[in-house]
């Protein structure tokens, strides 16, 4: 299952919070007790880690989150890793895209940031510290200790500042690029959508979701993108994603089930044995046979 993060925390009374317009800034503490846990968010989000550690996994690498850390997550799914040794608290400051948008377009004095277009990002940015970063999120959770609540005006001016604080300071230039990007796209991509949320098991209204499109609207720019239907192109894709797996870990039936995408360890094998004519631990077993055959 791949638990709505925004949903989670907005509808916990257990978690402290602000919200104005589509922007939530939340004291986060952790309350679930699952090890590793499928999370997913519609709009993007900043971590700030006030104490423990936790490590965020998207598909292509890890990202371990210390106290005093922070990183930004593109709207979309991860594998998160919990610890218990220390109790877990961040700040989570939920925005979405137009909002990020419009701060940049309609700021009163041009930013003199030039986009690189880099290569593309990962799913998750990490913030590289300063001093401007390091006080804004001490400001932001001061605001948790105070027995009133700030006025949404304040509050509002408080999301806008962090944006301008990262394209204006320097030396989180990944991360400005992305964020500058988001001023020159019309439509969110269901391509890039797609290509980093294909593991999570995520249902199609989800999706939709996280592309700003009805379910109606998706079905049809999806065809139009990839020329085939959402279930066979994401069944394909999680299929060449375990292949990796095999061909590159150790990783037992139950792990590569869950980081795969399946729904339950039967379920991988039989659509495993559909298309490769053999079950992943014997396709595994001749990858690696034929692998010492060649290397000898």
């Amino acid at each position: 299952m791949v638990v709505s993060l925004l949903d989670f925390v907005h509808n916990n009374s257990l978690f402290k919070q602000f919200k104005v317009d589509d922007l939530l800034l939340v004291e986060y503490k952790c309350i679930v007790d699952e090890t590793k846990l499928k999370i997913w968010s519609e709009h993007n989000y900043f971590i700030y880690v006030v104490s423990g550690k936790k490590i965020w996994h998207t598909i292509h690498s890890k990202y371990e989150v210390l106290s005093g850390q922070a990183i930004f997550v593109k709207k979309g799914a991860n594998i998160v890793h919990q610890f218990f040794d220390k109790n877990f608290c961040s700040l989570i400051i939920f925005m979405p895209d137009n909002f990020i948008s419009d701060v940049i377009k309609n700021c009163d004095t041009p930013l003199s940031y030039q986009r690189n277009k880099r290569k593309p990002s990962d799913s998750i940015i990490p913030l590289q510290p300063n001093p401007n970063l390091n006080l804004y999120f001490q400001s932001v959770f001061a605001f948790f200790k105070n027995k009133a609540s700030p006025p949404p005006s304040l509050l509002k001016l408080k999301f806008k500042e962090l944006i301008l604080i990262i394209i204006s300071s320097g030396g989180n230039d990944l991360l400005s690029d992305y964020l500058m990007s988001l001023c020159e796209e019309n439509k969110t991509s269901i391509r890039e959508i797609m290509e980093h949320n294909f593991i999570y098991n995520m249902k199609l209204e989800e999706f939709a979701r996280l592309s700003g499109r009805s379910l109606t609207s998706f079905k049809r720019d999806f065809m139009a993108t990839f020329k085939t239907t959402p279930g066979k192109w994401l069944t394909q894709k999680k299929l060449e994603h375990a292949r990796h797996l095999l061909e590159t870990t150790d990783k037992n039936i139950n792990e590569l089930t869950f980081e795969s995408g399946f729904e339950n360890s039967s379920h991988f094998i039989r659509k495993f044995k559909q298309v490769y004519q053999t079950t992943p631990l014997k396709y595994r077993k001749k990858f690696f046979s034929r692998s010492e055959y060649f290397n000898s």
